[in-house]
């Protein structure tokens, strides 16, 4: 579990992919001199740039960044690893208390927060940050080699049929990963990795896109992919021994797909935003019912700022402690 000693605190922003978080944070950050903490299962990968619309040169030239760039695609990466990774963003720091500055605070005092600001849309990151990776079990070699070979609806029979409540508990009920983990805990008969999970999380916020604004948004940022190399840069991917996280990652899979004649480049952009429209229902899935969160809808805010200046004014009521 990850527990800061020194009772520091962050200000967590989450939100579905293309929500404008990272914008925001980007903003908010440079405004405070605030550290941002990527909390993104793709961002880690090294070399995996455009596709996964990580912060551009520029701007993290301008913001102290964690948690990007920490692993090579060709290695598997957990989210132990993760927290281990982004463990120092939190250490060090005396005990914070912005009371009902906050955020504002830091602003008008124009001096630099000890607090970072954790963004990102990977609902399972944000959650073993705040409430810890309690007592999973280790990896089963051997359940994994036989799961290998298991198609996505085998391992969903098998987890409901052997750990129905673990199963039921899954927020995302596609990813194999997940449906591994749960036959493994079971195995383990640790019902405390699920159950403790359960337990009351502080409260984090939310941005809300309307869905047909959303869509938008995605099939815009596919585009901008395309046009900004993202071909290019699967080509320096395709020949590498890449984990199956890497492989499937979505717009690579996609991008590989053009590279090997199996797809064109207008059948790959289409079959990437229907994904990412996948991906975020299940981002907003996750978030809705794992995690507390205060939603603000971006609706009601035309521009970034005026976004960043409602985000930063609920974080004036408190930061979470980590």
């Amino acid at each position: 579990m990850l527990m800061n000693p020194n009772n520091s605190s962050a200000f967590v922003l989450v939100g579905p992919t293309a929500s404008g978080k990272s914008a925001v944070a980007q903003l908010l950050a440079e405004q405070t001199g605030t550290p941002v903490v990527s909390a993104d299962s793709m961002n880690i990968y090294r070399g995996m740039d455009i596709g996964t619309a990580k912060p551009s040169a520029t701007e993290r030239g301008a913001v102290e960044y964690q948690g990007l760039d920490l692993a090579d695609p060709t290695e598997t990466f957990s989210v132990g690893d993760w927290l281990k990774a982004v463990k120092p963003a939190f250490q060090g720091l005396s005990a914070r208390n912005d009371g009902e500055d906050g955020i504002e605070g830091v602003k008008k005092e124009g001096k630099k927060s000890a607090s970072p600001l954790v963004v990102g849309g990977t609902g399972l990151y944000v959650k073993c940050l705040l409430a810890g990776l309690d007592d999973r079990p280790a990896a089963d070699l051997a359940l994994r080699a036989r799961t290998e070979k298991m198609s996505l609806a085998e391992l969903q029979a098998e987890a409901l049929a052997t750990a129905p409540e673990a199963y039921e508990f899954l927020a995302d009920k596609e990813n194999p990963r997940r449906l591994v983990r749960v036959l493994e805990t079971k195995a383990s008969r640790n019902a405390v990795a699920f159950t403790a999970w359960k337990k009351e999380l502080p409260t984090v916020i939310g941005l809300f896109v309307e869905r047909d604004v959303l869509c938008k948004r995605i099939a815009k940022r596919v585009d901008k992919m395309y046009t900004n190399g993202l071909i290019e840069e699967a080509r320096g991917l395709i020949g590498l021994q890449l984990s199956v996280t890497a492989q499937k990652a979505i717009g690579y899979a996609e991008a590989f797909a053009v590279l090997r004649g199996e797809m064109t480049e207008t059948q790959a952009k289409e079959r990437t935003v229907i994904r990412t429209r996948q991906l975020a229902k299940r981002q907003m899935t996750w978030f809705r019912t794992q995690l507390n969160v205060e939603w603000i809808n971006t609706a009601d805010f035309p521009t970034r700022g005026t976004l960043a200046g409602k985000v930063s004014t609920i974080w004036k009521k408190v930061p979470v402690a980590l």
